[in-house]
């Protein structure tokens, strides 16, 4: 049970990217992350399920990304993270030689330029069966801190013969550059 909780709060951060408000006083996900040179974006403009065309358009966004001053940031994605509903869909996009979906013998562009070098995640407690999301290289974006490990202790009580268990452990989950996710929600 301690590592469904853990997974569960992990999970929570991308579950609550359209609906919890960060440090900059917008949600996780949004088309307008404030800067000093503007607004910025880490979604799409319109909401879309996981294809190659969705996912090409978060990684031209994650490529063309600007700091606060407005320069490129020279960062790339590393990482699908998907629900298990995306699994297959993920695999035909990610590890096909040739593009999905099409006769066209073109190769598979996301593939042959090891645009996601960490491959794809399936995120088991993603309660949006239609949302995807992209990690980047950027630093200081998903954490997780760990103040305590997992400690555990057992003891037998001799009056009734039973068998106490206790278990602890404290950490916490969050996000402190949105520049180190990109994602959807998916279109419906």
């Amino acid at each position: 049970s301690m590592a469904s909780t853990k997974e569960i709060k992990a999970a929570n951060v991308l579950n609550n990217a359209t609906t919890s408000t960060g440090g900059d006083g917008v949600t996780l996900l949004n088309t307008a992350h404030p800067t000093q040179n503007g607004n910025q974006s880490n979604t799409l403009a319109t909401a879309a399920d996981l294809s190659e065309t969705s996912l090409e358009s978060i990684l031209i966004q994650i490529a063309d990304m600007k700091d606060d001053r407005g320069l490129r940031v020279a960062a790339q994605g590393t990482q699908l993270v998907i629900p298990t509903a995306y699994t297959f869909v993920a695999e035909r996009l990610l590890e096909s030689q040739l593009r999905t979906g099409t006769a066209d013998n073109d190769i598979n562009a996301i593939k042959s330029g090891g645009y996601l070098p960490k491959g794809y995640h399936v995120m088991r407690r993603l309660t949006d069966a239609d949302a995807f999301f992209v990690t980047t290289d950027v630093p200081d974006g998903l954490k997780m801190f760990q103040r305590s490990a997992l400690k555990k202790g057992m003891e037998g009580d001799f009056e009734t013969g039973n068998v106490r268990y206790k278990v602890r452990e404290r950490y916490s989950f969050g996000v402190t550059d949105w520049r180190g996710v990109f994602g959807s929600e998916g279109a419906a």
